[in-house]
């Protein structure tokens, strides 16, 4: 290699070395914080109506079918449930039990309500539940054809209060 060319070298690589001839560009950098804010809640599905199937003066008391209800609430979030008489708007918190309620429409049967837990922990997924009830045997009831129903009853609408 030649003077020249060494020194032409020499100078580039000194060059090089100091930040000549390199073109870099400036930056700096700063932090932030991310801020979640989570409103829980827990949603009920529609619940399935309460049926009795019950025989005048029958012996045994007659367990209601339907009742079954989901809710889903936010992970972790406590929660109970509560009954309340009528449709009117919810009282919160309720209470675990409803009755004797006699139906007014003139089959005239008295009946209890309950729920098939008090509450839950909320896991983000839904959870099964169901309004049970109870019809009392020995009861007679008032009916003048083969069948009747309480489709005409006034206070056969229920309500059912979730609390979080």
């Amino acid at each position: 290699m030649t003077k020249l060319k060494k020194l032409i070298l020499a100078t580039a690589l000194g060059a090089a070395g100091m930040g000549f001839g390199s073109a870099q560009a400036a930056n700096t950098s700063g932090t932030f914080t991310v801020n979640i804010t989570l409103t829980s809640v827990c949603t009920l599905s529609a619940i399935a109506n309460v049926a009795f199937a019950y025989t005048s003066f029958q012996v045994g008391a007659q367990p209601a079918t339907g009742g079954g209800f989901t809710v889903t609430c936010t992970n972790t979030l406590p929660y109970t449930f509560g009954l309340q008489l009528g449709n009117g708007a919810a009282s919160p918190p309720g209470t675990a039990t409803l009755g004797p309620i006699t139906d007014n429409s003139g089959v005239n049967l008295a009946y209890s309500l309950g729920l098939s837990a008090a509450g839950g922990t909320g896991s983000g997924a839904a959870q099964a539940f169901n309004v049970t009830g109870t019809m009392a045997g020995g009861q007679g009831g008032t009916c003048g054809i083969g069948s009747c129903n309480n489709a005409a009853s006034t206070n056969n609408i229920q309500t059912l209060i979730v609390n979080y």
